[in-house]
């Protein structure tokens, strides 16, 4: 069975890590493109966000988005995540009803965040922005994904490398679902002289 992440836990940890930098509502929903509205929702869990609005969310805070979940007890170095043993984020997905796998939780300081992503033939496509990187592996079925003004079909077997600064969504094609490993790169943290991640 797969452990859930309540949308009740992700916000609660939002909100202690919003107070601990001391910030308020309004201050981290500006750093994070979001009205200060939509997160209030995201902090009391009456509303199911899209894992790209967490990612914002988790740079704003400076944090990896592991943040908003389960802590580990110890240091890790290595995580091991056994088969059907992934976080399954949020009860139902999102609102665009994605269901989305968590994976490596238990590793801190991720430079990427691992998810294994499965879409229905009937889930609305919804839009997507956000920093950092992006890339998709599919693993099962196909699907339509418009990156910017251009869409394109991929299947088993084909994967995708793109800016997600640019509005992207995903559409099923067929009767399967979508099943496809998805990484989130974290946003690039320009120092100077420097131009590593984080």
């Amino acid at each position: 069975m797969f452990p859930v992440v309540t949308e009740s836990q992700i916000g609660g940890n939002i909100r202690a890590l919003r107070h601990d930098r001391g910030l308020s509502l309004a201050e981290l929903a500006g750093k994070a493109e979001l009205t200060k509205g939509a997160l209030s929702k995201i902090e009391n869990a009456t509303t199911s966000p899209p894992i790209a609005t967490l990612m914002r969310i988790a740079n704003a805070l400076d944090v990896s988005i592991a943040a908003f979940f389960e802590q580990p007890q110890a240091p890790q170095r290595v995580a091991i995540t056994r088969k059907n043993e992934g976080h399954i984020i949020t009860r139902d997905g999102t609102k665009f009803g994605y269901a989305y796998e968590a994976l490596a939780l238990d590793m801190p300081r991720k430079l990427a965040e691992p998810f294994i992503l499965t879409i229905e033939p009937d889930d609305p496509p919804g839009e997507f922005k956000h920093g950092g990187d992006e890339f998709l592996y599919m693993i099962q079925g196909r699907m339509r994904i418009t990156i910017g003004d251009k869409a394109h079909t991929i299947g088993s077997g084909d994967s995708v490398y793109f800016d997600p600064q640019l509005t992207h969504s995903f559409k099923v094609l067929g009767k399967r679902p979508a099943k496809f490993l998805c990484l989130f790169l974290h946003e690039h943290k320009k120092t100077k002289g420097s131009k590593g991640l984080l």
